[in-house]
């Protein structure tokens, strides 16, 4: 079962599906597949259940993030190319540092007529997955460059040519941290949550360094670290240092995260091994 320690409310929302691609990212990478017995064994780990497991892999593959193959009455899953792209970008998101800043933003502006509002949602969606901040109705501002896949997936969803983009620079009288605090409000909450993980996973790594977690329990406290620290990450828009508050969080909470996930990868792994061995031979 999970540590004490770990045991407990999560302080994110963490979607189901973080957690498969979290466990695939870390010990079944490229295109290796997992009987599904073996997936319901690891995860009851971390306190999921057998029904559980099944209803989540189930809709994966309806959504096309999982692929099955059969050998005999085995059902093994494997990640489908969507599924990889998924895992990519949360890597991307969870290991990447955001430095300097030309003081340049990009703009985007868009007016979508209102019978054509579940595109118009779609899109600021998309926007907050790209870290975008609303500064006012129609208006989104970021401190990075358009990202390379946001115009084709933008054209694909059909909102392309409701769109400007600009990269421009701020010429107002304004502090930038005032444009950041209108435009990302829930950045306190998001600091907060980053203070909650680090007083959550410092025990759990000192349970570890001092000899007191197994190998069942490195594995399901070492994933859910993973899973966890993700979802905070998913909803950060990863701005410059310098349009931080002073005392931001997340460079701390990444660096438990990297201890943690680098420390107990050994015990972790063997017993994600053992499991698979043994059921997959």
């Amino acid at each position: 079962m999970c540590p004490e320690s770990i045991q407990g409310p999560s302080n994110t929302n963490t979607h189901p599906y973080t957690i498969i691609f979290s466990l695939y990212a870390d010990h079944a990478p490229g295109e290796r597949s997992i009987w599904i017995g073996s997936l319901i064994q690891v995860l009851a780990a971390l306190d999921v259940s057998a029904g559980t497991v099944r209803t989540i892999i189930s809709r994966m593959q309806r959504d096309g993030l999982l692929q099955s193959r059969q050998e005999g009455r085995k059902s093994f899953y494997s990640l489908t190319d969507a599924g990889q792209e998924e895992v990519s970008m949360g890597a991307k998101q969870i290991f990447s540092i955001s430095t300097e800043w030309d003081g340049r933003w990009t703009v985007i502006t868009y007016s979508i007529p209102e019978k054509q509002r579940k595109k118009r949602d779609a899109l600021r969606a998309s926007l907050r997955n790209y870290g975008f901040g609303d500064l006012n109705p129609g208006l989104w501002i970021s401190p990075h460059s358009l990202p390379v896949d946001a115009p084709p997936k933008w054209q694909e969803m059909g909102v392309w040519k409701y769109l400007e983009h600009f990269r421009a620079e701020h010429i107002g009288l304004g502090d930038p941290h005032k444009l950041v605090q209108k435009a990302w409000p829930k950045l306190p909450a998001l600091d907060k949550d980053y203070r909650a993980y680090i007083a959550r996973y410092q025990p759990v790594l000192r349970k570890f360094e001092a000899g007191l977690l197994d190998d069942q329990r490195c594995f399901a406290a070492r994933l859910q670290n993973l899973f966890e620290f993700v979802s905070l990450n998913l909803n950060d828009p990863a701005l410059p240092p310098v349009l931080l508050p002073k005392e931001w969080s997340r460079p701390s909470a990444q660096t438990l995260f990297r201890q943690i996930n680098a420390e107990m990868n050994g015990p972790a792994q063997r017993f994600f091994d053992t499991i698979c061995t043994e059921k997959e031979r």
